[in-house]
């Protein structure tokens, strides 16, 4: 027989579900971000990748090429595209393997609430 699981506490909720200490680090714009340096492994997963996905797109756009000379108009989209990934590859790779790794811009919870707020006043008049 499985056991329920007790509903949490509603006083206890904020204490429950605040974000992981890395994060609110990570989000913070007063502390300084020290380059984070890749492992040999990592930087041998990242070589293979790039090895394989760089042909493979060069590839692709020489196959799609073919096809737009056959007629096909949508294929002349693809031509570009292909090679353009390779490029973003060879960009994302260096960025990664320079320390710098690629930051997700987080949003300023607490300022989107004031407008939030400012926006309801201003319905409500």
């Amino acid at each position: 027989m499985q056991r329920l699981r007790k509903m949490p506490d509603k006083h206890n909720k904020d204490k429950e579900f605040q974000a992981p200490q890395w994060v609110l680090d990570e989000s913070d714009p007063t502390k300084n971000s020290v380059p984070q340096v890749i492992t040999p492994k990592q930087k041998l997963w990242l070589q293979i990748t790039i090895f394989v996905a760089i042909p493979f797109c060069l590839w692709a756009g020489w196959f799609e090429f073919g096809r737009a000379q056959s007629g096909n108009w949508r294929a002349w989209v693809y031509t570009f595209e292909w090679p353009f990934f390779a490029f973003l590859a060879i960009y994302l790779y260096r960025r990664l393997t320079n320390g710098k790794p690629i930051k997700i811009p987080r949003p300023d919870l607490e300022k989107l609430a004031r407008l939030a707020e400012e926006d309801a006043g201003k319905g409500k008049q």
